[in-house]
C-alpha cells in the first residue's frame, strides 16, 4: 500500500468511527442527487466495513448529500459558527473528476458553486445558501516529487503538512494555524512565520490540477497563464483546484523566539509601545518575523528568528525591554515541537475576524490610531494585530508571477474578536466596536486588505484585495468561468460588455 493509499484509508477510518457512516451514491445517478443515497450496512467500525467502504469511495468520483442525510449538518458545519450557511447540496468529491462532474451538474441545476478545502473562510466564502457546495476534504494525500516537491491535496491540514515534511528535514512556508487547508492558504497568498524568509506560501506553487468553471481539467504549471491568477487570487473565482505541487527548503537547524508582555495599558502607554515597535520592527532581518498583538489592555510583542541574533533584533530588545512588564526567550531545535504551539484552536469557534489594512510605517495611521486604540483597550476580547512583511514577500521576481499586490507593504493589520454561543450581548459589543475600527482605518484611507482576510463590510473590496489586477482577473474569469457558476459574495465578477 503506498503512502497516498494509506493517508486515505486512515482518513475512511477517521469518518467511521467519528460515526459518519459515508452514504454513497454511484456515477449512474448523479442526475438526482437529491434522491436518498443507498446507505451501506455499518453496524461497526472494523475492518471489513472500512474496506467495504474504501471500494465505494475509490470506485466513485462524488457524493452528493442534501439535508436528508444524516451526515449533512456535519459536512456543513465550518470554523467559523457565526457565519454558516445552508447550501442545497454538497458534493463529496474523491479526484478532480469528481469536481468536474459536480460543476456540470450545478450547470444544468443553475445553481452557484462554492468550494471548501479547510473551511477556515472567515466570511464562510466556502459555502453557500441553497447552492453546491464542491467538499474536498478527502483530498489530503501527500506525497514527494522527485526533487523534494510537496505533492498534496487541497485538503490537506497544516498541521498534517508539517507532520510530513518536517520529518524528511523540509520545510514549507505556510500559516501557523494547524487546521488551515492548504487550498485556501495558498490560493490567497499565504504568509506565516517563514514567509520574510521564504516568500508567500503561494510563491512555492509549481504546479496545480484545476478544475475550471466548465468542468474542464487542466494541469498548469508557471508557463500557464492561469497560474499568475491562482497566486493570490483564485479562491473561489474561477475553479476548483483539487491538488498541488509545492516548492520545499531545507529545515532551519534552529528556531528562537522573544516575547515582550505588557498589562493593564491604556491608549497612551499602548500607543508609545506601538510607536517603538514600529521603529525596530521594519529593520529586523529577512529571518525574523515579529507580531504586536494587543488584546485589550494586554500586549504580547512575538519575535521569531531562525538564523541567529542580529544587531537589529538586539536594538529591539533594548528598546522594548524597558518599556514592557516582562521578556521571554527561548530556543529550540525541535521546530516541529516548536510550531505547534501555534497550532491554535482545533474546534469550530464564534468569532469575527478581518485584515485592517496594509501599511508601511506608523505614519500612515497617525491620524487615526489614537482613536483604534482607545477603541482597542477599552473592548475587552478586541484584538488589533499587526504582522511584519517584507523581505522575500518583496521579491520582483514573486511579483511578476502572482497576481498578489500588496507586495510593497511592510506590515499586515488585523481585527480578531471571539466570544461563545450564547453571549449575544458580548457579540454586539465586540461586533460595534470592531465595525468602528474597521471605518476608523476606511475613512483614514487605508484601503488595501489581504483577501484571505476577508470581511463583508469592506466598501470597495474588488480594489482593497486585488489592487490594479482587478480587471486583468476579470478576462481570466470571462475564460474560464463564462457564466459565473463558481460564485460568492464577493467573488470576481464578470466584466459588464
Amino acid at each position: 500500500m503506498n503512502q497516498s493509499d494509506d493517508t486515505r484509508r486512515r482518513v475512511i477510518k477517521t469518518l467511521v468511527l467519528a460515526g459518519f457512516g459515508l452514504h454513497l451514491v454511484g456515477c449512474s445517478s448523479p442526475e438526482d442527487p437529491k434522491k436518498k443515497p443507498k446507505t451501506p450496512p455499518i453496524t461497526d467500525a472494523d475492518t471489513t466495513n472500512i474496506d467495504v467502504i474504501e471500494k465505494e469511495v475509490t470506485s466513485n468520483n462524488v457524493t452528493y448529500f442534501t439535508t436528508e442525510n444524516e451526515e449533512f449538518e456535519d459536512l456543513a458545519t465550518y470554523f467559523n459558527l457565526h457565519t454558516q450557511k445552508t447550501p442545497a447540496i454538497i458534493a463529496l468529491v474523491v479526484n478532480a473528476e469528481g469536481a468536474s462532474e459536480a460543476i456540470k451538474y450545478a450547470k444544468e441545476q443553475n445553481l452557484p458553486v462554492s468550494i471548501k478545502s479547510g473551511g477556515h473562510s472567515f466570511e464562510q466564502f466556502s459555502s453557500n445558501n441553497g447552492g453546491l457546495v464542491i467538499n474536498l476534504s478527502l483530498l489530503n494525500q501527500m506525497e514527494w516529487g522527485s526533487n523534494n516537491e510537496l505533492i498534496a491535496g487541497s485538503a490537506c491540514l497544516l498541521r498534517d503538512i508539517y507532520d510530513f515534511v518536517l520529518p524528511e528535514g523540509r520545510l514549507l512556508p505556510a500559516g501557523s494555524c494547524g487546521t488551515v487547508g492548504l487550498g485556501g492558504l495558498t490560493l490567497g497568498g499565504g504568509y506565516g512565520l517563514f514567509a520574510r524568509e521564504y516568500g508567500l506560501t503561494c510563491d512555492q506553487m509549481l504546479e496545480a490540477t484545476l478544475v475550471d468553471g466548465n468542468g474542464y481539467i487542466h494541469t498548469v504549471n508557471n508557463s500557464h497563464p492561469i497560474m499568475w491568477a491562482l497566486k493570490g487570487g483564485g479562491n473561489g473565482n474561477f475553479g476548483v483546484v483539487t491538488s498541488f505541487k509545492m516548492k520545499t527548503h531545507p529545515i532551519p537547524t534552529e528556531f528562537r523566539t522573544t516575547k515582550f508582555k505588557a498589562y493593564k495599558l491604556d491608549s497612551v502607554r499602548s500607543k508609545e509601545l506601538l510607536t517603538t515597535w514600529f521603529d525596530h520592527a521594519h529593520k529586523l532581518p529577512g529571518h525574523c518575523f515579529s507580531a504586536f498583538v494587543l488584546n485589550g489592555r494586554t500586549l504580547t510583542v512575538l519575535v521569531t528568528y531562525i538564523k541567529g541574533k542580529s544587531h537589529e533584533l538586539d536594538a529591539m530588545e533594548a528598546a522594548m525591554t524597558p518599556i514592557c512588564d516582562k521578556t521571554i526567550t527561548s530556543n529550540t531545535t525541535d521546530i516541529p515541537k516548536a510550531l505547534k504551539r501555534y497550532y491554535g484552536i482545533t474546534h469550530p469557534i464564534y468569532f469575527k475576524n478581518a485584515s485592517a489594512g496594509y501599511y508601511s510605517e506608523m505614519s500612515e495611521i497617525e491620524d487615526c490610531i489614537d482613536e483604534v486604540l482607545s477603541t482597542v483597550v477599552t473592548t475587552p476580547g478586541l484584538i488589533y494585530q499587526v504582522n511584519t512583511l517584507g523581505g522575500r514577500i518583496n521579491s520582483s521576481e514573486f511579483e511578476s508571477s502572482s497576481c498578489y499586490p500588496h507586495r510593497s507593504y511592510h506590515y499586515l493589520s488585523e481585527l480578531q474578536s471571539y466570544w461563545n454561543e450564547g453571549q449575544d450581548s458580548q457579540r454586539d459589543m465586540l461586533l460595534k466596536a470592531f465595525e468602528k475600527v474597521q471605518a476608523l482605518f476606511y475613512d483614514n484611507g487605508n484601503r488595501a486588505q489581504y483577501r484571505n482576510y476577508p470581511s463583508i463590510g469592506f466598501p470597495d473590496w474588488e480594489e482593497s484585495y486585488y489592487g490594479k489586477n482587478y480587471e486583468r482577473l476579470q478576462s481570466i474569469k470571462l475564460k474560464y468561468d463564462p457564466e459565473n457558476t463558481i460564485r460568492h459574495e464577493q467573488s470576481i465578477k464578470l466584466a459588464e460588455s
